[in-house]
């Protein structure tokens, strides 16, 4: 599931010292040994934080110091996992980290970063080094959390979220490369909806509007992942077309996969990434990979 450019097979972990950068960093040990890529361990330090609003102007000798501290100790921690530390580089860069991280993603096959997503009352926010990253890397982004490692054991299948519109061909083919090379299977998700207007408010389409729909969005989705899935006849892929609020269903469905890809089309100027992906990173019960369709697979 790494991006191929003209370079090593590198893995890009961002860490902070965080408990989400942990899990980000014992996520990406795993995604580098399977791959025999190289990982790198990069802790951003954002210069807006060197002069604060109070006049108060921090030494970046004693940030940069306690940045390698933490550095050294996620080190030692790859290495007891098993990363073989001539393959592990650790570096320090001063900038905002969504910008840092989407610069060095040129030369990188895959980001892995922690969502650090802040709570209030019943809603959850993603951070957002983990939304200006997903909307602006060159290579596939995975974003994880701690609470997804309370999880014990794998299921073997990695979700694919797929629009009505039969948009994430790319993602489909990332999951396919993913279960050919490691193993599992693939389960799409389309989640099929009416077009908002026309009914009462209130209420929902009928029931052979919403049968319409869906064997409409069906044919679109089968149509893309036929060639797909023939280029890559090991893996098993099913198919998973319902009707309802996009995140609502994926939220729940994340709860059966090791990992949930999404295809981002960011809009230009702001490389906004959408409700839905923003929600599918507070939210979801797996990890969450997300892959822009230009320049992911080193194009």
């Amino acid at each position: 599931m790494l991006r191929p450019y003209d370079g090593p097979a590198r893995v890009l972990v961002g860490h902070d010292g965080s408990a989400d950068s942990d899990s980000a960093l014992r996520y990406a040990v795993t995604a580098a040994l399977a791959h025999d890529a190289e990982l790198v361990l990069l802790f951003a330090v954002d210069d807006m934080v060197l002069n604060s609003a109070w006049g108060v102007v921090f030494d970046p000798e004693t940030i940069r110091g306690s940045a390698l501290e933490v550095l050294r100790g996620a080190v030692d921690r790859a290495v007891e996992a098993g990363m073989p530390s001539e393959r592990i580089r650790h570096e320090i860069e001063l900038g905002n980290p969504a910008a840092v991280l989407s610069r060095l993603s040129e030369t990188a096959s895959l980001i892995v970063i922690g969502r650090s997503s802040v709570a209030e009352g019943e809603r959850a926010y993603i951070g957002s080094t983990a939304v200006g990253v997903a909307g602006t890397a060159h290579c596939p982004v995975i974003v994880v959390s701690g609470d997804q490692e309370q999880r014990t054991a794998r299921t073997g299948t990695i979700g694919v979220g797929v629009n009505t519109a039969a948009k994430g061909a790319v993602a489909l083919e990332w999951a396919l490369q993913e279960c050919e090379a490691q193993g599992g299977r693939v389960a799409v998700v389309s989640v099929a909806k009416a077009a908002a207007g026309g009914w009462f408010r209130g209420g929902g389409a009928p029931a052979e509007v919403q049968a319409e729909v869906l064997a409409v969005t069906r044919e679109r989705v089968e149509a893309m992942i036929a060639p797909l899935a023939a280029q890559h006849p090991g893996v098993e892929v099913e198919l998973d077309v319902v009707y309802g609020n996009p995140l609502d269903v994926l939220v729940a469905r994340s709860a059966d996969f090791d990992l949930l890809v999404i295809e981002v089309q960011p809009a230009f100027p702001t490389y906004s990434i959408g409700g839905t992906t923003r929600g599918l990173m507070a939210y979801s019960h797996c990890p969450v990979g997300t892959i822009r369709t230009r320049d992911s697979h080193g194009s």
